[in-house]
């Protein structure tokens, strides 16, 4: 090998590695002056237009005249009905065809003046007509372990944005840059935010350019949006909520599976697949912490195979990791809501329902079909069970059962059967356990007689608070659903949580552990799709404006249903979990403790 060649090899290895190391250094240099430029691009004039308006346009109203004139004429057809499968359970062929008679043609004058008539919860978005930071609400709490939140605002004009954090007590300032209208706080930033600033006030500032080019920028002036100001709580909420999953409109046929989110972390977590088999709802927890105890589960098998019973209530024991399928003392098997007594020993029941299913397309309010819904209770310890005399008048519809605090009564909804679930309402009750023998019922003064429908009664852990949904008609999530708070010993009158969204559905409620905080199910963000919120209840039971608990895509067309605060993740093995529930685990059968369950209609 030449001398020259072995010259020019060193020269060309010389000139390799200036030129890398060249943009080594020089890459990143070109890159933070080229974002102190962008950030330059937000100097200069400013604009500023405060949007206090929020929610949804105004419901369109429809003129049926023609349409009621035309129905006065004509007699409606129903559509025929399918042949259904034999199914052993009694009561489920009644379901079957409630459900497929409530389904109205779509052709036929009664199914338009139906749908028509029906309490739509689809409205148009209100939209900005100025750079507004949509969420977090002014002077939002959050909870000091949930994950980081995102920043989102609405602008019509610009493509560009600067959003800048601050502490101004503290005199820290961070500012980043964006082109989507969705930006969430990093998580070192978050951290450190909360390390170092703790429950300051913390505020969110976005400017809006129209940028042009790689470097440019359409116009001179830089919208900025209003200041927002939030606060990071000293108490933390529970540490997970675990929910169900659903796509609207919820139907007797679907099978949405059941998930647990811990809210510290920015993705939830598989609790429950249904295989698309099984109905799994109303879960219940005997013990807040949700790693002892038993789980309660309401089960609705689907699947093809012939089974004796396909609806039951099933337990699965989280300290022994075993489950069962528990059969009531009931002709009719199915049973909805539940809630465990405080030394949680004893199950409550929403038993011996007929019609649960729920009808209507998506963009209208769902509606139950409950005609028939009685009070039980199941003792885990003395494998008894039976309904609660005086919460099982046959004319009445007895539902959403909730023990107080000191396990001595129960509280829930009553409403007289045979009325149309879209004009029904209901009141709230307390009845006294005493030992299964039960009791005379009376209405709770503010929760009763008061020309709404009043369902969903919690206590908070402490035994302080009282809170139940209060809508216009019905239950479930209804547009008008609003949550309300009293004293636990109802002498206080009871009013709404500052949190509600006045425009949109708040409904599904549940207590943290510590009392200081209540997760819920919302659809204040479209109309149609709940979400999970969190606000925070102070000591004069006064509620703070809500923070969703964060969606890595909001484009998911699910709702976030029944949400359950548990002091920690579960840890429980998704499938042992589902073979412990499953139509083929082990029987247990429940002597009857009450004169009741020997009545016609009971075994």
């Amino acid at each position: 090998m030449s001398k020259g060649g072995a010259r020019h090899r060193q020269v060309l290895f010389i000139i390799c590695g200036t030129v890398v190391l060249i943009l080594l250094v020089g890459f990143p240099i070109l890159r933070a002056l080229h974002r102190r430029h962008l950030h330059a691009l937000f100097t200069g004039p400013g604009e500023e237009k405060t949007e206090v308006r929020s929610g949804f346009y105004r419901r369109v109203e429809y003129d049926l005249t023609g349409y009621l004139s035309e129905q006065e004429e004509k007699t409606p057809t129903q559509p025929p009905e399918e042949t259904k499968p034999s199914i052993l359970d009694k009561g489920e062929d009644e379901l079957e065809k409630s459900v497929d008679g409530a389904h109205l043609d779509a052709t036929n004058v009664a199914a338009k003046v139906k749908w028509l008539k029906s309490p739509t919860v689809y409205k148009a978005q209100w939209v900005a007509r100025f750079l507004t930071i949509a969420y977090p609400p002014q002077k939002a709490v959050f909870p000091s372990n949930l994950c980081s939140p995102f920043i989102e605002w609405r602008d019509l004009h610009n493509n560009f944005w600067q959003v800048t954090l601050s502490a101004p007590d503290a005199k820290l300032e961070w500012k980043f840059i964006t082109g989507q209208r969705r930006w969430r706080i990093p998580a070192d930033l978050w951290q450190h935010v909360k390390d170092r600033w703790g429950c300051g006030e913390v505020h969110v500032l976005v400017k809006g350019i129209r940028r042009r080019g790689w470097w440019g920028k359409e116009r001179k002036t830089v919208h900025r949006s209003q200041l927002v100001s939030f606060h990071i709580s000293k108490d933390p909420a529970d540490n997970a909520v675990v929910y169900q999953l659903v796509d609207p409109p919820f139907t007797h046929e679907k099978t949405p599976s059941i998930y647990v989110r811990d809210i510290r972390k920015r993705t939830p977590q598989l609790f429950l697949s249904t295989r698309q088999q099984y109905c799994v709802n109303c879960h219940a927890w005997s013990s807040s912490t949700g790693r002892h105890g038993k789980v309660g589960l309401q089960v609705r098998y689907r699947g093809k195979d012939e089974q004796e019973h396909r609806s039951y209530l099933a337990l699965y024991d989280i300290d022994e990791r075993r489950g069962r399928k528990i059969i009531l003392p009931f002709d009719v098997k199915l049973s909805t809501f539940t809630s465990w007594s405080p030394d949680g020993t004893k199950l409550a029941i929403s038993a011996r329902q007929k019609f649960p299913a729920t009808t209507g397309p998506m963009v209208f309010e769902t509606q139950n079909l409950g005609q028939d819904s009685d009070i039980a209770v199941y003792d885990a310890v003395g494998g008894t069970g039976g309904l609660l005399p005086g919460a099982c008048d046959p004319k009445t519809i007895e539902v959403y059962p909730r023990w107080s605090p000191d396990g001595k009564s129960i509280v829930y909804s009553s409403a007289p059967g045979g009325r149309d679930p879209a004009l029904t309402q209901y009141d709230i009750v307390v009845i006294p356990y005493n030992d299964c023998r039960g009791g005379t019922a009376q209405p709770i003064p503010g929760a009763s007689a008061n020309g709404k429908s009043n369902h969903f009664p919690r206590f908070s852990p402490n035994g302080k608070w009282f809170s139940f949904v209060r809508s216009n008609w019905g239950s479930l999530i209804k547009a008008s659903s609003n949550i309300w708070i009293m004293s636990s010993d109802f002498k206080t009158e009871p009013r709404p949580l500052e949190c509600n969204a006045s425009y949109a559905a708040d409904s599904w409620h549940s207590w943290s552990s510590n009392s200081r905080w209540v997760v819920f199910a919302s659809k204040r963000d479209d109309g149609i799709f709940a979400r999970l919120y969190m606000t925070r209840i102070d000591d004069e039971g006064k509620a703070s404006p809500a923070v969703r608990v964060p969606i890595e895509d909001p484009r998911i067309r699910m709702s976030f249903n029944i949400p359950e605060f548990v002091e920690n993740v579960p840890r429980i093995e998704e499938r042992r979990l589902f073979d412990g529930i499953s139509v083929e685990t082990e029987i247990l059968n429940v002597k009857s403790c009450t004169a009741e369950a020997n009545e016609p209609g009971s075994l």
